[in-house]
């Protein structure tokens, strides 16, 4: 699968070192970007940060009712879920002033919080250069109005934190936990909220460290984590435990090397955290939605391709209705199902086995269509799609297939499954079946074909 890198260019796997193949998409530097001492840039799917354009001509701020720019020349501005071609548009000075309006001095740290943060018309999160725009504007706020107060000045840092991209967020955490040692030097017990928002910065700098990609920044992050853990597990935040778990099994593997048994540690942390979060927030929360991901990636790095595409497929429909098919959320669901669907194989070409992609079979499964060779860096236009023998194929692992031409196991033909390992005594595929009822069965190659499209469930 061909996975755009922090440099922007779509490369293999083989392009990247093991510690970094660890990381999230956003966050790789293929070696090229090490060598060349290259940061990270995160290449996604556009972002929803809208200015005033022509096709949104009729829009005005929802809050001053003005059209245009306001009195320092900043144009309307929308980045959250709102929908149409005019409605939720503002200034950002209109929506910083009236965050100042709503955000009164109560002990209710999300009513202060939440004008910052959430959109009042969509009740969805600000998101991108708008997020963060604002979350500068809330530090600002809180510095002039409660210069003091220094829980309000750590819930502030936390929502410009959040709001930052890569190692640009590192001082901000470090600003919040030399807060938080001054309140514990004057007060050994501080409240809760301040205990939790400590953990969840170790969290982010554990994150940090490990966007560095190396061995000394993936040992770093995991001392973070663990400081993470500790107070989870000392406050009874069972809710990051499984989080602080999950990132402290991911930086492990990037300097002690990938293995199965890590990606399926990773995999039961991220299956439990989904889970949980279903049944606290339900399926439109953000929170579910970011974990769903997390989880169809741990589902595609152990082989579970049926399950990973179908989570995928899931996430992104719940973005749509959410979000809006615009929203910087959607487009990324929709890339990360793309992924999924793509079928790789393996084809001897001249000497070497070189990847390509399965398109479709023709001849009634005697042929495969392929395109490739796959080039590193990708180049599509020298690509060519030709068909072959389906018998001088190679389908990888996570491939979803369906069995046909089994006479001793003739029940199993047409049922739909997985290719989770290879077993080389018998010079068979392991295959995991959708049907639970069904037990994993060893299967010739010849006995199997690509299922380009998955069915859908009853």
């Amino acid at each position: 699968m061909k996975l755009f890198a922090a440099c922007c260019e779509e490369l293999p796997q083989s392009s990247f070192s093991k510690k970094q193949w660890q990381l999230k998409q956003h966050q790789r530097r293929c070696k090229e970007c090490i060598d060349t001492n290259r940061d990270v840039q995160r290449k996604a799917p556009p972002n929803n940060d809208t200015a005033l354009t022509a096709g949104n001509e009729g829009a005005s701020c929802w809050i001053c009712l003005e059209e245009g720019v306001d009195e320092s020349g900043q144009p309307l501005r929308r980045d959250c879920s709102c929908r149409g071609e005019s409605a939720g548009f503002a200034h950002v000075s209109c929506i910083a002033k009236y965050a100042e309006q709503k955000s009164h001095g109560g002990c209710n740290m999300n009513a202060f919080t939440k004008p910052w943060r959430v959109c009042s018309n969509c009740e969805q999160d600000y998101q991108n250069k708008l997020g963060l725009d604002l979350a500068k504007e809330f530090v600002i706020f809180v510095d002039r109005k409660y210069p003091s107060d220094q829980p309000r000045q750590i819930e502030a840092l936390c929502i410009k934190l959040e709001a930052l991209e890569g190692t640009e967020g590192k001082q901000i955490a470090f600003n919040i936990i030399s807060i938080i040692r001054q309140m514990k030097a004057e007060n050994p017990s501080p409240p809760k909220r301040i205990l939790f928002i400590q953990s969840l910065t170790y969290n982010n700098l554990g994150r940090i460290a490990c966007v560095e990609g190396t061995d000394e920044g993936a040992q770093l992050a995991v001392a973070y984590f663990e400081k993470s853990l500790d107070i989870c597990k000392a406050e009874g935040f069972a809710s990051i435990v499984d989080i602080a778990e999950a990132c402290i099994a991911r930086a492990k593997a990037m300097y002690e090397g990938s293995n199965t048994e890590s990606h399926e540690e990773m995999l039961v942390k991220s299956q439990a955290m989904y889970k949980e979060n279903v049944k606290k927030f339900g399926q439109e929360a953000t929170a579910t939605i970011n974990d769903g991901a997390v989880l169809a990636i741990d589902l595609y790095n152990t082989f579970h391709g049926i399950e990973a595409e179908r989570l995928s497929a899931k996430i992104a429909v719940t973005c749509r209705q959410v979000h809006g098919q615009d929203h910087c959320s959607t487009k990324q669901a929709e890339f990360d199902l793309q992924c999924c669907k793509v079928r790789t194989i393996e084809f001897k070409f001249g000497d070497e086995l070189k990847h390509f992609l399965a398109l479709r079979y023709e001849e009634d499964g005697e042929q495969c269509v392929i395109q490739g060779p796959i080039a590193e860096p990708r180049n599509i236009q020298d690509e060519k799609a030709v068909a072959v023998a389906s018998d001088d194929i190679l389908v990888t692992l996570g491939t979803p297939v369906v069995c046909h031409g089994l006479k001793a196991s003739h029940h199993l033909n047409g049922k739909i499954g997985d290719l989770r390992s290879w077993d080389k005594e018998s010079q068979r595929f392991e295959v995991q079946f959708d049907d639970k009822d069904l037990k994993p069965c060893l299967v010739k190659q010849d006995n199997i074909r690509i299922l380009f499209e998955l069915p859908s469930r009853e």
